[in-house]
C-alpha cells in the first residue's frame, strides 16, 4: 500500500488550517501523491434556545464571508503546492457540510489529514472521521509546529483488529521511519511480541518492542509518556469505539489521545 491520494480538510475559520496544510503538503510531496484540499463550511445552526429563525440576510452574510475566506484559502493552497512541488492537486470549495462531504470522497482517498480539536464545537471531528470513513486519519495537534514527523514512530499495539488495521494503514510511514517503537501494555508471556516483530520485519520495518504496566497510569497516559520517553514524533494507534453520529463512545485510550495528543497521530478503525 502507498498513499497516492491524500485529502486535507480545512474547517472554516480554523486557526489550525495552516498546520493541516503544511502536514498534508509534506506527506504528498514525499509520496509524490495527489492532494485534494476541501474547504469545510459547517452549516449556520440555530441555537437551541432561540425562538425565531435566523434572518435571511444573516444566513447570506455567513456564507458570503465563508466563500470569500475559501477563495483566500484556495490561493494559499495553490501557492503552497507550487512551492512544494505538488503538481497533482485539486481544490473543492463551498462544501456546506463537514462529515458528509468527507464520506463522499473517502472511497477514493488513501489518507485524510485533519486538525485535532480537544474541545469545542468540532471536538467530534477526528474521532468521528476515524470511525466512519474507513480511511486512516492523520490528526494534527492543536498546539505546536511539526516541520518533521514520521522519523520516530510509536505504535500503540494490542493483538486486536483496530491495531492491526492501523499498522497496515500506516505501513508506508513505518517502512520509511528511522525508528519504530511498539508499545504493549500489561504483557504476559504470550509470544505475541515475536509475531508482531516478525510481521513488521517482513515489511522492512525494524521495530523495537517495549512494555508498560498500567497499574498506576492509564493506557492513554502510558502512550503519551512513551512518546516523550522515546522522543517520538508520531503515534500510530487503533481507534476504538462506535459512532451514532455525534453520540460517540470511545475506548479510554482513544478518547485520552484524541484530547491530549502532542504529536501527529494516525488513527484507524
Amino acid at each position: 500500500m502507498s498513499y497516492q491520494t491524500i485529502c486535507a480538510g480545512f474547517l472554516q475559520g480554523d486557526p489550525r488550517n495552516q498546520s493541516v496544510m503544511d502536514a498534508a503538503m509534506k506527506v504528498a510531496k514525499e509520496r509524490e501523491a495527489h492532494l485534494t484540499g476541501i474547504h469545510l463550511v459547517p452549516p449556520l445552526n440555530l441555537p437551541i434556545y432561540a425562538a425565531v429563525p435566523f434572518p435571511d440576510d444573516m444566513m447570506s452574510s455567513y456564507y458570503t464571508e465563508a466563500d470569500a475566506d475559501g477563495e483566500k484559502l484556495r490561493a494559499t493552497f495553490e501557492a503552497a503546492c507550487k512551492k512544494a512541488g505538488v503538481d497533482s492537486r485539486e481544490w473543492q470549495g463551498g462544501a456546506r457540510s463537514v462529515l458528509s462531504v468527507l464520506e463522499e470522497i473517502a472511497p477514493v482517498t488513501d489518507l485524510f489529514v485533519l486538525a485535532q480539536h480537544a474541545s469545542g464545537e468540532h471536538d467530534w471531528l477526528v474521532g468521528e472521521a476515524s470511525l466512519l470513513l474507513g480511511v486512516p486519519v492523520l490528526a494534527i495537534p492543536e498546539a505546536g509546529k511539526f516541520e518533521t514527523f514520521g522519523k520516530k514512530v510509536l505504535v500503540a499495539w494490542a493483538p486486536r483488529r483496530e491495531c492491526a488495521r492501523a499498522v497496515r494503514d500506516a505501513m508506508p510511514i513505518l517502512r520509511d521511519a528511522d525508528q519504530v517503537v511498539v508499545l504493549r501494555r500489561d504483557v504476559h508471556d504470550d509470544a505475541r511480541d515475536v509475531g508482531v516483530g516478525a510481521y513488521l520485519s517482513r515489511h522492512g520495518v525494524n521495530a523495537e518492542l517495549t512494555h508498560v504496566t498500567t497499574d498506576e497510569v492509564s493506557i492513554g497516559d502510558a502512550i503519551l509518556n512513551a512518546v516523550t520517553d522515546h522522543d517520538c514524533d508520531m503515534i500510530v494507534m487503533g481507534a476504538y469505539g462506535h459512532s451514532r453520529i455525534r453520540e460517540m463512545a470511545f475506548g479510554g485510550a482513544t478518547r485520552h489521545v484524541l484530547q491530549h495528543m502532542t504529536v501527529p497521530t494516525i488513527l484507524s478503525h
